[in-house]
């Protein structure tokens, strides 16, 4: 897991599905502003490699892990030492002690292993009968184990944290899953939006070209008195209109630039807003989302927000049945081996061998019962969440869909509503130069024009943006 660590854009990159682990290629990271245009593709390299919220997201799954081994760290095995020297008393003593307990999670078994010295100084024979710990001139080992029965048989404090430390991690990674999904989700919207910005500005542009060609040539026949004077004076104000037009544009593409560089960053980690010299020619039209119903049960079965949820709700069955373990009486079977060597006081040598049980029975069990009630109800809660994430995701399902097909029908709408206000454009300006209407009327087909166009970008756009939500919804972990 530390190699892992080591090679983080490698792990960024490892949960992503097949098209955006490609981004993570070499070939990927060699895009640059000299390549041309940008890709929605580099943008979601960029913020996998460099947005803050990535690096806090694996901060966080690190916490979970470093609670993990702190977990795993109460079944370490402890050793204790303790020694005592005793002159100038009746008893002159030499006592030594060291111990090594390992508790296991093999049925809440505790295991031990001991050496314990007690002689008296200068082979003295005395040793005081309140001291248990006398032993032969070259000690007593002693082993042991202690197996609980009852209380602390099926689960313990430290097998049940251990195991809600362990869910953690899982929890952790689909939340960090979770959590670059929906920055992939802005971060392609914030795209799109940019893309269709820049579109806006074109088709504005278009229209001020188109005005301030016809501006020049209505102006001459209005000093030559064939068309009356007002037709220069809408034709320069066409001009001007148009030109806000720009400016209000120009001033979209600035703002969607600089929401688009919180994703786009440098190697440095810095905002990056592209340049307008970056968007592409074109905005294309989504693919149409697959069948919502079809989906759900994959979504629900793999979706990171679920799995997460779940995890969390298997962390709580465990302080439930760690709750439910704690309300049996305490009993335990204890067995241990000693054995002294060496010279010395007659009733010490040979092995000895003892066998023991200690019962412990809580009473009124008020505690343990309030810890029970409470987690089952946590338990209850979080199940109803999880519910409930499941019938707003399936919902969520069906209403990107639905967007997604209103949009689509919208967008085949406005293409015709496109098509035909151009046509009709066109042919009022025939009209016009045969003198048979007015350049108001030729500035209002156009104005058609531009209006119809607008309304495409917008509606492509909506088509992205279901897209994007589909995409971001139907991911798994």
């Amino acid at each position: 897991m530390r190699r892992a660590r080591r090679g983080r854009p490698a792990r960024r990159c490892a949960w992503l599905p097949a098209a955006f682990v490609a981004l993570c290629s070499q070939e990927g990271r060699a895009q640059s502003e000299a390549d041309g245009p940008l890709t929605v593709e580099h943008v979601l390299q960029s913020t996998v490699e460099h947005h803050p919220s990535v690096s806090a997201a694996l901060a966080n799954e690190s916490v979970a892990e470093a609670e993990l081994l702190r977990a795993r760290g109460a079944f370490d095995p402890t050793l204790s030492v303790r020694g005592a020297l005793t002159q100038g008393g009746y008893y002159e003593l030499r006592r030594a002690d060291a111990e090594l307990r390992a508790p296991t999670p093999w049925l809440g078994a505790e295991f031990w292993a001991r050496y314990r010295y007690g002689q008296g100084v200068d082979g003295e024979a005395r040793y005081p009968t309140y001291y248990s710990d006398q032993t032969l001139d070259r000690g007593e080992l002693r082993v042991g184990v202690r197996v609980p029965l009852l209380r602390d048989r099926q689960t313990d404090e430290r097998r049940a944290g251990r195991e809600r430390a362990e869910l953690g991690v899982a929890a952790a990674g689909h939340t960090r899953a979770l959590a670059l999904i929906e920055l992939e989700r802005r971060a392609a919207a914030a795209y799109w939006s940019w893309v269709a910005a820049g579109r806006a500005e074109q088709v504005c542009r278009e229209l001020l070209s188109l005005a301030e060609e016809r501006l020049d040539a209505v102006t001459q026949r209005a000093a030559a008195g064939l068309i009356p004077e007002v037709e220069a004076l809408e034709a320069e104000r066409s001009v001007l209109s148009r030109g806000d037009c720009v400016i209000q544009a120009r001033r979209g593409v600035e703002a969607a630039s600089l929401v688009l560089g919180l994703f786009v960053r440098n190697a440095a980690g810095a905002p990056a807003p592209p340049s307008a010299m970056r968007l592409p020619a074109a905005l294309p039209v989504p693919d149409a989302p697959v069948d919502a119903e079809a989906a759900a049960e994959r979504v629900l079965a793999c979706h990171p927000r679920l799995a997460a949820k779940r995890a969390q709700v298997e962390q709580l069955r465990v302080a439930r049945d760690l709750a439910q373990a704690r309300r049996l009486p305490r009993l335990d079977a204890q067995a241990q081996l000693s054995r002294d060597f060496g010279e010395g006081a007659t009733s010490l040598p040979g092995t000895v061998f003892e066998l023991g049980l200690q019962l412990s029975v809580p009473l009124a069990l008020r505690e343990a019962r309030g810890q029970l009630a409470a987690a089952e109800a946590r338990v209850t809660a979080a199940e109803q969440e999880l519910r409930l994430m499941e019938d707003e995701l399936r919902a969520e399902l069906g209403d990107i869909e639905s967007a997604y097909r209103a949009a689509h029908e919208r967008h085949a709408l406005l293409a015709r509503l496109s098509e035909t206000t151009a046509r009709l454009a066109e042919a009022e300006r025939r009209r016009f130069e045969l003198g048979a209407t007015s350049l108001l009327v030729v500035n209002m087909r156009e104005q058609a024009v531009g209006d119809a166009a607008m309304s495409l970008l917008q509606a492509v756009r909506a088509l992205w943006d279901q897209s994007v939500r589909w995409g971001a919804a139907t991911r798994c972990s």
